[in-house]
């Protein structure tokens, strides 16, 4: 966005090449700076989608690994058993009737072996079986267990996933248990991802458990891409492949260092294929468009090379300098236009699209969208030592609102609760800056814990301050010692390794909670927990908004009012001017402060003008002001991502502030409400 301009005298020559060669010269600053919001935009697009596909890559591979650390801690406390039973004294003297007895209730006590043996290898006979009655007489060996396989279909009690461990020193004896591969299969239907198929695969590519087709597969062979991973001889990766009922897929697999196993989560090709795709063709598209603006660019500049004296030469220059200050000054806004429009269109859209897909694909870019636009707040409120908004909040329906947010920053093992008094509950402080700091508290609270937890979030009247209200996040992780405790506010003090931790979060919270009247407390010792308390000052309850219904935006009550919207940003202006009409209101638009004054001196009057903060030649307050001078009456609604709310409440012209980026609702309840007021 270009800065507020100041009047200068043309240099000579100037006007002339203004008269003979100002659209020229509006068509290459506009193309200049299309190129790059146009890369800014793609490479968004490209690191969302790269983002996307990593995540589900990373999901997939947790949930492998996730199934071979419990297949694995299945087996290991299984052969601790099987260890204790061949170590038994019975079975080591040899005395088989006492070994029979002994491994019947061993047997009896683990109900998913369905069948233990003991072999001598040396004579290739089966000493004794739980599969038959005790017999004096040895019987032939079970050729699964002679050549220890994993697993067997053939055989009693079997199919049977077979784990083996010997009797004694020699080696001669070996004690084999024969276990349910249903074991394995609950356990991979217990972490399978929705429309997921996954596998437990031994060393040879045999399936040892399925999550689909279970009976009619274990013990066959895997497909051929399934046993081309394991051939790889990777610890984990990805592949892709098709499953035996025909499902396209990618699939994660983990190899475990114990046994040899595999776990395999397949999961639908479109998932890693479709933001694969997607980022391509963003790319393709930007590059185009990239293309076509810089041999546009060339091409107007070679044509006026030759045309150029010194007095282009001057304003070239000036150009230069006014590029770096538009650039450097109005990143911020251009960012929130970007967004407003991104947010406001993806709204219109979301409204007119029917197809399931198309909608889940616009809901997923309207929620990156948002996801920008809490940033970005976050951004400017950090950079510019923004003062903090004090506004009525309600606890008991913004700390419940992060509860979706919360669980995808905490591990899998981590419950996270609410505990909210009835009498806490209205608190005057700044939204964003609360949600952010529950969010660095619970961010805390997952890291003390490791191995998960629990992580409660509180409200409760203060008894000590009666004015202000307990905000509190408990959990149950490794707790401080009292000397980390008090310094735990200090900026950029972090307990936890390089890397790992800025030390800014309970400096946030600290922060937050200063700038509200309130204060902070830290409960905490080391295994018993920490409890950090926020205690903020008490509130009367927000007046309640007007209901609203689900469907489309009505007209205010107020349509038909004339309304005067400038905007120097065409999308922006389109979207808020085509949404105003939309509504019932006569809008009037100008795109540059200028032509707004002109309209206001010769159009019929307005109710109201709503016009952007920052614009060339002067800001949108100045505006207001000088066209209060001229209307007194005039109501002043100044839409912004960056105005100091200071400076608008200082000046004469008295206008509201509505925050960019916004959607249509947000801007209709703002137009009503400035209308309404005197």
């Amino acid at each position: 966005m270009p800065q507020r301009g100041a009047i200068r005298k043309l240099l000579p020559g100037e006007g002339h090449l203004q008269a003979t060669q100002g659209p020229r010269t509006y068509t290459l600053l506009a193309a200049a700076m299309a190129l790059p919001i146009i890369l800014l935009i793609v490479l968004q697009i490209v690191f969302a989608l790269d983002r996307e596909r990593a995540a589900v890559v990373d999901f997939a591979l947790s949930r492998a690994e996730r199934i071979m650390l419990l297949a694995d801690a299945q087996t290991r406390a299984d052969r601790a058993v099987m260890e204790v039973l061949a170590s038994a004294e019975m079975v080591e003297r040899h005395d088989w009737p006492l070994a029979y007895a002994r491994m019947r209730e061993v047997a009896a006590l683990n109900p998913h072996w369905r069948t233990v043996t003991i072999s001598d290898l040396t004579a290739d006979a089966e000493i004794i079986s739980l599969a038959r009655p005790y017999a004096s007489t040895p019987a032939p060996i079970n050729a699964t267990i002679a050549q220890a396989r994993d697993i067997s279909r053939e055989g009693p009690g079997c199919p049977c996933l077979y784990l083996h461990t010997p009797i004694g020193a020699d080696g001669r004896y070996r004690l084999s248990v024969g276990v349910d591969p249903e074991v394995f299969r609950t356990l991979l239907l217990r972490n399978l991802p929705e429309g997921a198929i996954a596998a437990l695969v031994d060393a040879d590519g045999i399936f040892l458990a399925r999550s689909h087709e279970h009976d009619e597969r274990v013990g066959t062979p895997a497909t051929r891409f399934v046993r081309a991973a394991i051939a790889g001889g990777g610890d984990s990766g990805l592949y892709a492949g098709t499953t035996y009922e025909g499902f396209r897929n990618h699939t994660a697999f983990v190899v475990s260092a114990e046994t040899g196993w595999s776990a395999h989560v397949a999961i639908a090709s479109g998932l890693i294929d479709r933001p694969r795709a997607y980022s391509s063709a963003a790319i393709a598209v930007g590059s185009v468009l990239a293309l076509m603006l810089a041999g546009a660019l060339i091409y107007w500049a070679l044509r006026d090379l030759g045309r150029r004296r010194v007095a282009e030469d001057r304003m070239a220059q000036t150009q230069k300098l006014e590029a770096i200050g538009q650039l450097t000054g109005g990143v911020a806004h251009d960012f929130n236009n970007l967004l407003t429009v991104m947010i406001g269109g993806l709204n219109m859209l979301l409204k007119r699209i029917e197809d399931p897909k198309q909608r889940e694909i616009a809901e997923h870019m309207l929620e990156t969208a948002k996801r920008g636009d809490r940033l970005t707040k976050q951004l400017l409120a950090f950079s510019r030592g923004k003062r903090m908004e004090l506004a009525p909040v309600d606890l008991h329906v913004l700390a419940p609102g992060m509860e979706e947010l919360l669980r995808r920053s905490v591990s899998a093992g981590t419950n996270i609760g609410f505990d909210l008094h009835p009498d806490a509950r209205w608190v005057k402080t700044d939204a964003n800056q609360i949600e952010l700091a529950i969010l660095n508290l619970v961010i805390n609270a997952r890291d003390a814990m490791p191995d998960g937890g629990d992580i409660t979030i509180s409200t409760r009247p203060s008894a000590a301050r009666p004015d202000c209200i307990e905000l509190g996040v408990r959990d149950s992780g490794l707790g401080m010692p009292r000397d980390v405790a008090e310094r735990a506010m200090e900026p950029f003090f972090t307990t936890k390794p390089a890397g790992k931790g800025t030390g800014l979060g309970l400096a946030q919270v600290f922060g937050a909670a200063r700038q509200s009247g309130g204060s902070v407390e830290i409960e905490s010792a080391p295994d018993r927990g920490t409890m950090v308390r926020l205690l903020l000052p008490r509130s009367e309850a927000a007046t309640p908004a007007p209901a609203q219904s689900l469907a489309e935006p009505k007209p205010s009550p107020a349509a038909g009012q004339r309304i005067l919207v400038v905007d120097d940003e065409p999308g922006v202006l389109s979207f808020v001017a085509s949404t105003l009409s939309e509504a019932g209101y006569a809008v009037t638009s100008a795109a540059d402060p200028g032509e707004a004054l002109h309209l206001l001196t010769t159009a019929p009057a307005h109710d109201l003008l709503l016009t952007d903060f920052s614009m060339p030649a002067m800001n949108g307050l100045e505006l207001a002001e000088r066209a209060r001078m001229a209307h007194a009456d005039l109501r002043v609604l100044i839409i912004s991502g960056w105005a100091d709310a200071d400076a608008l409440e200082k000046s004469a012209a008295r206008p509201r502030l509505l925050r960019k980026p916004f959607d249509e609702r947000v801007l209709l309840d703002a137009v009503q409400a400035a209308l309404a007021t005197s």
